[in-house]
């Protein structure tokens, strides 16, 4: 459970301390006066990344130099986020590795921007597949990491590509397919994992059946003859247009094609379906969790209401925010602390 949370020059707080040491905290206010944001270091400091941004001086109260997080769990986490990058610390020892910062804070986010991952681009939801793999599966950080260096030579080679260099690109190239046996292996373990924990929360939700399908660009039993049919257009556009960067994942609701048929309600509901099923992979690993919800009550029925106040009643932390009380359940008011900003 998070204890406390301080933000320096983080967004709009030059300077905020907030006591969170409860199990269910709910952040109301106005648009625009940093809920979101509370939300926003939060994931952060636990993922090394935001949600909302992928620049760094974004996260910057304007004109400052440097932010800082710091979280108070059972351990003491801080990052200070400035013009070089992130420094990341545990119990104020420094932790070079991104891969070795995440995970030991295990937080799991739903925001209306989830709404991406069906109406988005293949990019945002590779993201997302590496991002939840990568905290459940510490060694397919790693993998991904070594991979895209890998297509970095290789695309730098195509650049320059000859006969002369024929034997070098082959030797990338294989060892480009040994990592996407082993990254398309985690990827579909990942979904399959996904799809079976879909099957309860859509039940729980009460709501329409909701199916993920990975969608590879090559012919995973046959990935060399892949590349080299493909091996002509490589050279002619200077990059690599098949393999784990490239592949794509599509969303289902009632077996039709969600970004075709489902409503913004239903897109809404596939997104915090999603999130809600990762978390029971996480429970079923008996790992904690913090569950932030972003404006989650907005917009929903009744019989929706009533199953995720399920999950807040469960033995999760969560903290939730929203722009008026009137949209939160009286039993969830009554056992909540609830901060206004």
């Amino acid at each position: 459970m998070i204890k406390s949370l301080k933000l320096t020059n983080f967004r709009k707080f030059t300077d905020l301390e907030i006591d969170l040491n409860h199990k269910t905290i709910i952040l109301a206010g106005a648009n625009a006066v940093g809920k979101t944001s509370i939300l926003e270091a939060i994931y952060l400091i636990s993922t090394s990344k935001s949600h909302r941004t992928n620049e760094i001086e974004n996260l910057i109260t304007h004109t400052k130099e440097y932010a800082s997080i710091e979280l108070k769990e059972q351990k003491e986490y801080k990052t200070i986020l400035h013009s070089l990058g992130k420094t990341n610390y545990i119990n104020e020892v420094k932790y070079e590795k991104i891969s070795d910062f995440i995970g030991n804070l295990n937080v799991i986010l739903y925001s209306p921007l989830d709404i991406e991952l069906i109406q988005g681009s293949k990019a945002v939801r590779r993201r997302f597949l590496d991002l939840e793999v990568s905290l459940l599966d510490k060694p397919y950080l790693r993998l991904i990491s070594a991979y895209k260096k890998l297509i970095k030579e290789r695309n730098e080679l195509l650049k320059e590509y000859s006969s002369q260099n024929k034997m070098l690109l082959d030797v990338l190239t294989n060892q480009i397919i040994e990592l996407i046996e082993q990254l398309y292996e985690k990827r579909i373990n990942f979904i399959n994992h996904l799809n079976l924990k879909l099957n309860y929360v859509t039940n729980k939700l009460n709501c329409e059946s909701i199916l993920l399908e990975y969608i590879p660009t090559y012919d995973i039993k046959n990935l060399k003859k892949s590349f080299e049919h493909k091996l002509n257009y490589d050279v002619i556009s200077k990059t690599t247009n098949i393999g784990i960067h490239r592949d794509d994942f599509m969303i289902y609701i009632q077996k039709v094609k969600a970004i075709e048929y489902a409503s913004e309600g239903q897109m809404r509901t596939i997104c915090l379906a999603i999130k809600l099923a990762i978390l029971e992979i996480y429970k079923e690993k008996n790992k904690n969790v913090i569950l932030l919800l972003d404006d989650v009550f907005a917009s929903i029925d009744q019989r929706r209401m009533n199953a995720i106040m399920e999950y807040i009643k469960g033995e999760y932390q969560t903290i939730l925010t929203t722009t008026s009380l009137f949209n939160i359940p009286d039993e969830l008011i009554k056992n909540a602390v609830i901060i206004k900003l």
